[in-house]
C-alpha cells in the first residue's frame, strides 16, 4: 500500500502525543534527547542502505553540487521557516483572546511544523511512492513519536492532533510520487534514492549534533537524477 508509511507515521505521532499527556510527569527533556541520539543513528543506517543502490558516483556528485547550488540560491531552508512562522502568526491572531484555543493551537502548530516541514518527510514519501519502500517513514515515525511525546508534556492536548496533518501531507506526496513512478526507469529511481539517502545521512548527523547542515537546501538534489540520467555517458 503506497500510503502505509504515511499511515504508520500518523498513528505513531498520535500515540506519542497521547503517551506524553498520560505520562506527563515522567517524561523528561533529557530522556527525549537521549532517545533522539539513538534514533539519529538509525536514520544514518537507513541513509547508508539507500546510498548503495546508486550506480553512478558522477550523477550523485552532480546532483548534490547542482542541487545544492539551486537550493542555496532559492534558500529553501529559509522559505520553510518563513512559511512556518506565517502559519504561527495567523493562528495566534485567530485564537487571540481564547486561552483554551490558544494553548491548543500552540501545541498543534509546533508539533505539525516539526514533523511535516522537513527533508525526511519529503524523501520518505518519495521512497514510499516510487519503490513502496517505507523504511524511511518508519524510522521517522519512531522519531516523531518520541519528539511529540516530549512536546505533549509541555504544550498540551493540541500536540497529538498533528498526527492527522502528517498523514494527509505524506500520503499526498506518496501518491504523487507513485503516479510519477511509471514514467521513470529503474536506473533513474535508483539514482534518486541514492541522492536522497545521502541527505538522510546528513539528517542523522544533524540529529547527533555532529553537523549543522541545512539539508532542506539540498532537496533539489533528490530530483536532479531525472534530468542527469538522460545525459549520454553519465550512466
Amino acid at each position: 500500500m503506497v500510503i502505509l508509511g504515511a499511515l504508520v507515521n500518523g498513528i505513531a505521532t498520535v500515540i506519542g502525543g497521547v503517551l506524553g499527556l498520560v505520562f506527563k510527569r515522567r517524561v523528561s527533556q533529557k530522556l527525549g534527547d537521549f532517545l533522539m541520539q539513538g534514533l539519529g543513528l538509525c536514520v544514518m543506517l537507513v541513509g547508508v542502505q539507500g546510498m548503495v543502490k546508486g550506480q553512478s558516483i558522477t550523477i550523485t556528485v552532480l546532483s548534490i553540487v547542482v542541487g545544492g547550488i539551486l537550493g542555496y540560491w532559492i534558500d529553501i531552508d529559509a522559505a520553510i521557516h518563513r512559511f512556518g512562522d506565517w502559519i504561527q502568526r495567523k493562528l495566534d491572531a485567530a485564537f487571540k483572546g481564547s486561552t483554551a484555543l490558544g494553548n491548543f493551537s500552540d501545541g498543534f502548530v509546533a508539533a505539525t511544523l516539526f514533523i511535516c516541514i522537513g527533508a525526511m518527510a519529503i524523501l520518505g514519501s518519495l521512497q514510499s511512492g516510487l519503490q513502496l519502500d517505507h523504511s524511511t517513514l518508519y524510522a521517522k515515525a519512531l522519531i516523531d513519536m518520541v519528539v511529540v511525546m516530549v512536546m505533549a508534556t509541555t504544550l498540551g492536548v493540541g500536540v497529538p492532533f498533528s498526527g492527522v496533518c502528517v498523514f494527509v501531507y505524506e500520503a499526498a506526496l506518496s501518491l504523487a510520487a507513485s503516479a510519477l513512478a511509471p514514467l521513470l526507469t529503474d536506473a533513474v529511481i535508483a539514482e534518486m534514492v541514492c541522492a536522497g539517502s545521502l541527505l538522510l545521512l546528513a539528517i542523522g548527523m544533524n540529529m547527533l549534533k555532529i553537523t549543522d547542515i541545512k539539508v532542506a537546501n539540498f532537496l533539489p538534489a533528490a530530483f536532479l537524477p531525472i534530468a542527469l540520467c538522460a545525459i549520454p555517458g553519465l550512466m
